[in-house]
C-alpha cells in the first residue's frame, strides 16, 4: 500500500461491510499499482458504499484506508493526491453518459494537479 498506515479491503460491498469502519479517514482505490481516486471523509463505509454503487468494473479494485480525524484527512488526502495520483484524468462511460455524480478519476502515481494552479 503506498502509505505506510495505510489499511487495505476488497473493494466490494461485503468488503467494505465487513472491513470498514464508520469513522473519518483517507481513502484510495487502486486497480494494481494505480491510484485511481483518493479522498477523505466523516464516515468511510458511508462513503465507500456510495461509490461502490457509480463505479463500474469494482471486482479488480482495492480501497486503502487510515482513519484519522476530518482536519487531519482533509490535509492527509490532499498530500496523498499529489503524490500519488496522475494528472490526466480518464473518461469513464458513466461520465460520457452524464452520470458521474461529480466523480473523477486519475490513474497512476504523478501527483492531481490543482484546478486553480496555473498549470492546470
Amino acid at each position: 500500500m503506498p502509505w505506510p498506515n495505510a489499511t487495505t479491503a476488497p473493494f466490494s460491498r461485503i468488503g467494505i461491510v465487513a472491513g470498514v469502519p464508520s469513522d473519518s479517514g483517507v481513502y484510495g482505490i487502486f486497480r494494481g499499482d494505480s491510484c485511481m481516486l483518493v479522498g477523505d471523509t466523516w464516515n468511510l463505509k458511508a462513503r465507500l458504499l456510495e461509490l461502490i454503487s457509480t463505479i463500474p468494473a469494482v471486482e479488480e479494485l482495492v480501497v486503502g484506508y487510515e482513519l484519522c480525524s476530518e482536519s487531519k484527512a482533509a490535509e492527509l488526502s490532499a498530500s496523498l493526491q499529489r503524490e500519488l495520483v496522475d494528472r490526466s484524468p480518464v473518461v469513464t462511460p458513466m461520465q460520457q453518459a452524464g452520470q458521474d455524480h461529480g466523480i473523477r478519476f486519475w490513474v497512476g502515481g504523478a501527483g492531481l494537479a490543482d484546478p486553480n494552479s496555473p498549470e492546470a
